[in-house]
């Protein structure tokens, strides 16, 4: 992979406007069972989603869809974003049950 710690610069960067703290990311984070930067450190592993973390399309699906699920449906002719979201379903534990 040989990108080290800029990969995980840009990454935090891209998580700027991500408040890691509000209740509903933090609800989010308890549902999967990981710390963010558990997370982080996953999709990170994985080369495929975290080149696609850097596109600003990408970016924006995924911080719209972490505020409202239901905004996945904007999404689903969208292949680029449908396929990082099933990366990183696969790379996710999946939560019992949903909210």
């Amino acid at each position: 992979m040989g990108r080290g710690s800029e990969w995980d610069d840009r990454m935090m960067d891209s998580l700027q406007n991500f408040d890691l703290n509000s209740p509903e990311v933090k609800q989010q984070f308890d549902q999967i069972g990981l710390t963010p930067e558990e997370v982080i450190s996953k999709i990170m592993a994985n080369p495929g989603v975290a080149m696609a973390f850097q596109n600003p399309r990408v970016q924006a699906a995924i911080m719209d869809c972490s505020q409202n699920p239901l905004s996945i449906a904007k999404y689903q002719n969208d292949k680029e974003v449908m396929d990082v979201f099933n990366k990183i379903s696969e790379l996710l534990p999946r939560s019992n049950g949903s909210p």
